[in-house]
């Protein structure tokens, strides 16, 4: 009897929860949807890349650390602050997010947004984006896709643009897997060194991702997959892990 209630009261907590819409962020992919009015989230993960030889000889290997806490004080605001991780960098940002539109109202969930970081597509320089973001449930499918137009705050003036997305299915409430991509590609720069030969001037990390919400509240999330970091020739493995919890 005890077992029964509880097994309801979780399932009414996880069905709640995905009333939300897609208002968690993937790995690479920023959410769609907003928290719940009230929602305190707290994330932290790790990237690492593989070490890997590129054609002068040198090897090469990075990892980072990430870390935020959102707080949505309005219904369709909400706002984070903590650390961006890219690969081969990282260092402080903030985000701020509204959402437009919801599926369950207009058959989407859409949200646009704003984030500061200090480390741009040039590590040394900081950047604004600008963030518009869609997503949509097809029954158990999940697809999500964002565009980003990114400006660098220094005098280069810098400007990039990222697309990412993300495709999985659900098996249940609590599992979903998919496939998660991030590409970042530089568009103009005032300051640009001159390109050397074989060195890519575009940033792709790509893979299989798996989510699993162990409670209604916390999330473990990870990734494994390739790498094409920026201003190199370099292919290697790559693997994200990330988890939050909501207050």
């Amino acid at each position: 009897m005890r077992l029964t209630i509880l097994s309801s009261i979780l399932l009414a907590a996880a069905t709640a929860a995905s009333a939300q819409g897609l208002d968690r962020d993937s790995l690479l992919t920023d959410a769609p949807a907003t928290p719940a009015k009230g929602t305190v989230r707290v994330s932290g993960g790790g990237t690492g890349v593989s070490s890997a030889t590129d054609s002068s000889g040198a090897t090469t290997g990075a990892s980072g650390v990430t870390g935020s806490i959102s707080y949505t004080p309005f219904e369709h605001v909400s706002a984070d602050v903590g650390i961006y991780t890219q690969v081969g960098a990282s260092g402080p940002s903030a985000r701020v997010r509204y959402q437009l539109f919801s599926q369950d109202q207009l058959g989407l969930d859409l949200s646009t947004g704003v984030r500061f970081k200090t480390v741009g597509f040039h590590p040394d320089a900081g950047e604004v984006e600008f963030l518009i973001a869609a997503g949509r449930r097809f029954g158990k499918f999940e697809l999500v896709l964002n565009g980003v137009f990114g400006v660098e705050t220094n005098n280069g003036g810098g400007k990039d643009l990222e697309a990412k997305g993300f495709a999985g299915y659900r098996f249940n409430q609590a599992i979903r897997a998919g496939i998660d991509s991030r590409l970042q590609a530089e568009v103009s720069d005032q300051e640009a060194a001159p390109k050397i030969a074989g060195m890519r001037d575009y940033d792709l990390t790509a893979g299989p991702a798996v989510s699993w919400m162990i409670t209604p509240t916390i999330q473990i999330q990870g990734l494994v997959g390739v790498a094409q970091p920026k201003k190199t020739n370099l292919t290697a493995p790559v693997g994200v892990v990330s988890a939050s919890i909501d207050f």
